[in-house]
This record gives structure tokens, C-alpha cells and sequence, in this order.
């Protein structure tokens, strides 16, 4: 009987393990993913002739679908199981990869663009959803980490990307590289990710509170404001930091991808020392002082007098805004007042809006007032974040 306990415990532990290994792995798809279309965005720029309105209206697109799939993605987890949903994505996002890369007609871009944009979403939310269930079946602090990986992969993928392009690799050759270790790593961690999402017992469901004419609790709301706030900086990041360099400074367009290259180093930095700051300092200090880390990196950005100290801001705005994501998803797994997969999906809809249709709203009020403005709006915002912080505090279990 013992021994039979202890063949079960080591089963578990090792299945834990596996459920980890393969959610980290997918983290890093999710970045690799999107962060390899960074560096092509100054080429589809330049293909399309479009101007930085233009190009809003574009990654606008991308915005749309993810917003319309994330919503749902929720209810199709519980259905369906993060592996399908989260295969599906990579299938999708690995498939038009490419087509970004030469794609140089408005219409076929936008709707790649918009079928990007809703993989991107979906993967997301069945990946985040997945990650909460593990964390909490493993029973210690794992986030932080879960989303480092995600920083890793964008690093690896606008690092790679970056180096082809400047090596004078066509687009459509980087981009099919890119969608090859894609389609490997899938192969490596979907048998790890879970075939279903175990409903919330009846007895946890009661105890949520019922929100007042449909709308989540007040408390999920602000968490999403927080995380919408902090993935517009990190979409400004990605889609506009190389725009940034080449019309401000006159970089070169296959160096376009080192801010994004810089920011991308310092957020998978922190986020990977996540678990020990939140030790050292907490997770109320550890938000303000992210928060308030990533808008002085943005008035770095856009004061700086030579090109190479946008890179010195730009690191400082990945530092910032590392942890601010892990520590509200993981507060949205230990809150009770709506139903984790209901609450995640609302959350992550708010925050990957963001994401990918932030930069969108930037490229049009850019063009109207400069981008050196919308810089300086989001390190206000930014500052928002530091202000909001102590009304979403959630028990830990």
C-alpha cells in the first residue's frame, strides 16, 4: 500500500513536471512567434508605401481578430482542451508566417493580418488559462517564469530574425525558417499541454460574486486596465521602436530590430528573477516599481539625443515592464469573485487589446501629432498603473 502511494505520488509529480515543461515551451512559441514579425514591419512599411496612419489602419487588423477570438477562446477551453486550441494556433500562426513576409497588396495583408491576430489571441488565453492551473497544481510561484519564456522566445525570435535580415537573407527565407522551429517545438510540447480544463467545483462557484448587470467585478476590471496598459507598452515596443529609429535617427532598416532587441533582453531578465523579487520586495512594491521603471525608460526614449540612448531607454521599459503581467494573471488565479476561465478570458481580452490594437491607435494619432507624443501619453499611463496597484490586491491562498 505504501508503495503503491508513493508510485502515485512520483506519477503525479512527474506528470506536474511534464504539464510545466510543455507550458513553458509554448510560452516560448507565443514570443518566438510574434516577435519574428517585428523586424518585417519597416519592410511592410516601406512595400506597401504606407504612412504611419496607414500602418495603424493595418495593425489594426491584427487587433480585430484578436479581439473577436480571445472571448471565446474561454468556453472553447473548457470544451475542447488547451491542446487543441493552443495547436490549432500554432498551426495558424506557423502557416501565414510567411505570408508577412511578402504579402504586398493592402487587402491580402490586412486579412493575414487579421487571421495572425486572432491565433495570436486565442493561443494566448488557452496558454494563460493552462498556466494558471499548473502553477497552482504545482503549488509555488510560477508566472513570472512561465512568461519569461515567453520574453525568451520574442528575444530568440527578433534576435534571429534581425540577424538574417542583416546578413542579407531575404524576408520569405527568415520567415520559413522561423515557422520550421515553429512547427519542431509544437511537435516537442503539445503531447504535455492538457486535453481538458477540469470545471470549477459547484461549491467555488457558489461563493463568486454574481456582477451587477453582467459586468465583471470592479476588481477584474482595473487588473485588465493594468495589463492592457502594460501590453500597449510592450506592443509600442514591438510594432514602433523600429519605425522610431528609422525616421527619427535614419537607422538602417535591417538594424531596425535592435530596440525591440534591447527591450526584449531586460523583460526576459526580469521576468525570469520575477520569483526572487517578489520574495525580496513583494508584489505591491515589485508593480509600482516596475510601473515606474518603464515610464522613465520612455522619456528616455523620447529625449534622447543619439540613436544608441533609444536602446538605453528602451532596455529600461522591458525592465519595467517584465513583472506587471505575471503577478495580476497569477492574482486572477487566486481571486474567487468570478470563474477563473471567465475571469482570464476577460483579462486577457483587455490586455492583448493592447497588445495588438494599441500600436494601431498609435500609428493614427501619431501621424496626427508625432509618435514622441504617444510615447509620452503611455508613460502617464504607465504611471496609472503604480496608482491602481493597491485596489486589485488579492489574498494569496
Amino acid at each position: 500500500m505504501i508503495f503503491s502511494s508513493k508510485t502515485t505520488l512520483v506519477d503525479q509529480t512527474a506528470q506536474i513536471g511534464t504539464q510545466r515543461l510543455a507550458t513553458r515551451l509554448n510560452f516560448f512559441s507565443l514570443g518566438f512567434a510574434t516577435a519574428a514579425w517585428a523586424p518585417l514591419i519597416p519592410y511592410a512599411q516601406s512595400r506597401l508605401h504606407f504612412n504611419h496612419a496607414d500602418l495603424g489602419l493595418l495593425l489594426l487588423c491584427m487587433g480585430i481578430g484578436s479581439m473577436l477570438a480571445m472571448p471565446a477562446t474561454g468556453a472553447l477551453v473548457q470544451r475542447l482542451g488547451s491542446r487543441f486550441m493552443i495547436g490549432l494556433a500554432v498551426l495558424i500562426l506557423l502557416t501565414l508566417l510567411p505570408s508577412l513576409a511578402v504579402l504586398s497588396s493592402p487587402v491580402p495583408m490586412a486579412v493575414a493580418l487579421f487571421l495572425f491576430g486572432t491565433a495570436a489571441g486565442s493561443f494566448g488565453v488557452a496558454l494563460n488559462l493552462q498556466a494558471v492551473i499548473v502553477e497552482k497544481n504545482s503549488a509555488r510561484p510560477s508566472m513570472s517564469g512561465f512568461h519569461g519564456m515567453c520574453s525568451l522566445g520574442g528575444l530568440s525570435g527578433v534576435m534571429l530574425m534581425t540577424g538574417l535580415l542583416a546578413a542579407g537573407i531575404s524576408p520569405l527565407l527568415a520567415t520559413l525558417l522561423i515557422s520550421g522551429l515553429l512547427l519542431l517545438i509544437a511537435v516537442i510540447a503539445l503531447p504535455g499541454c492538457l486535453s481538458r480544463i477540469e470545471k470549477e467545483p459547484e461549491n467555488v462557484r457558489s461563493q463568486q460574486a454574481k456582477p451587477a448587470r453582467g459586468l465583471p467585478p470592479m476588481t477584474i476590471l482595473l487588473i485588465g486596465m493594468m495589463c492592457f496598459i502594460a501590453f500597449l507598452s510592450e506592443g509600442a515596443a514591438m510594432d514602433w521602436s523600429g519605425i522610431y529609429l528609422t525616421s527619427q535617427y535614419q537607422v538602417s532598416t535591417a538594424f531596425a530590430g535592435l530596440a525591440y532587441t534591447f527591450f526584449a533582453i531586460t523583460m526576459t531578465l526580469g521576468r525570469f528573477s520575477g520569483r526572487h523579487l517578489l520574495q525580496l520586495l513583494g508584489e505591491q512594491k515589485i508593480v509600482s516599481y516596475s510601473a515606474i521603471c518603464a515610464a522613465v525608460g520612455l522619456l528616455v526614449v523620447v529625449t534622447a539625443p543619439h540613436w544608441m540612448v533609444v536602446l538605453l531607454g528602451y532596455a529600461l521599459v522591458g525592465l519595467g515592464c517584465s513583472n506587471i503581467v505575471p503577478v495580476m494573471f497569477s492574482r486572477v488565479g487566486r481571486q474567487n469573485l468570478m470563474g477563473k476561465a471567465a475571469a482570464l478570458s476577460c483579462v486577457s481580452t483587455m490586455a492583448y487589446s493592447g497588445s495588438l490594437m494599441g500600436p494601431a491607435l498609435i500609428g493614427m494619432i501619431g501621424e496626427l501629432t508625432s509618435l514622441m507624443f504617444m510615447f509620452s501619453l503611455i508613460a502617464l499611463l504607465l504611471l496609472v498603473i503604480a496608482l491602481l496597484n493597491k485596489f486589485t490586491q488579492v489574498d494569496h491562498a
